[in-house]
């Protein structure tokens, strides 16, 4: 997913599948965009699968394209969850609590999500979203999902949502709390090699769904909210700023491009998935454009 650059580039963006640009061509994810918006050299270190507990490893390796600038695209909605043990890269870290936040597992998301393997495995291939694309309708109908003034997303999902970005639960708490001493860790770790730190905050599916509903006047379904995602951003926020942190909040990018594919009627999100399409991914790169050029102000 990487131009060649002989081994050297402007920026690193490192992050999850939303950095790795599922559901997109190599040129549609965002750090692809992000390049040829600035007319620079953007190595994309997203990883599927990967958190919070997984960044400080990206981290280092970043450290080895001599970049002015590393990224880290986060999705505080998705994040926060363990899905491997602890590695090397987390030792030293001070604050850490990794005995209250236990490894969340595929068959944990299994169980909660009510989804099959396959569904997981499907919903990361291109093929598959783009007939995800062309059934999307058919889901306004399905009792298992919610419509959200004509989009669908699964009831299944937004609960599960909801669980995973509740402050009040001991587990995501401490987890939060992890977090924050990670993205100090990182950060004080690339200013040792001179290296500018950035934090783009994705919002999820759920939270879209939900701003775009409101600002349109539509009425959200019964059970259907995204408010523990908006305290959660909040919290992050607030730490961002507290700790001169540079940071932006993707979310009116994401919207306004949300707003302008829903009234052309082009489908910005496959039903059964939480990753944009390409003018998504266009919006985070807007963002980041955004910072960088803070950045280097």
């Amino acid at each position: 997913r990487n131009r060649a650059a002989d081994g050297r580039y402007d920026i690193v963006v490192i992050g999850d599948s939303h950095t790795q640009g599922f559901n997109v061509r190599s040129e549609e994810s965002f750090p692809h965009q992000l390049a040829d918006m600035l007319g620079m050299t953007v190595y994309n270190f997203g990883v599927g699968g990967y958190n919070i507990y997984q960044y400080p490893y990206l981290a280092e390796l970043a450290r080895e394209k001599f970049p002015s600038v590393v990224l880290l695209a986060l999705l505080p909605s998705n994040d926060l969850l363990r899905n491997l043990p602890a590695t090397e890269y987390l030792t030293g870290i001070p604050g850490l609590d990794l005995e209250t936040v236990p490894v969340k597992t595929v068959a944990d998301r299994l169980e909660h999500e009510s989804m099959s393997l396959g569904d997981i495995l499907k919903s990361r291939l291109a093929i598959v979203s783009a007939a995800s694309y062309l059934n999307h309708k058919r889901t306004s109908k399905d009792a298992s999902y919610h419509d959200v003034g004509g989009q669908a997303i699964k009831k299944d999902r937004v609960a599960s949502h909801q669980a995973y970005n509740d402050l009040s639960d001991p587990v995501i708490a401490s987890s939060f709390r992890n977090s924050l001493a990670i993205i100090d860790h990182i950060n004080s770790h690339l200013q040792q090699s001179g290296i500018n730190f950035g934090v783009v905050i994705l919002p999820s599916k759920e939270l879209v769904l939900q701003e775009w509903a409101h600002a349109n006047s539509i009425p959200l379904p019964d059970g259907f909210h995204a408010n523990n995602e908006v305290e959660l951003i909040n919290a992050w926020l607030e730490y961002l700023a507290r700790s001169g942190l540079n940071f932006i909040d993707a979310t009116p990018f994401v919207l306004e491009a949300f707003q302008t594919d829903t009234a052309s009627t082009r489908i910005f999100y496959p039903r059964g998935d939480g990753h944009p399409f390409a003018s998504g991914y266009q919006s985070y790169a807007r963002a980041a454009a955004t910072l960088v050029r803070k950045i280097d102000q």
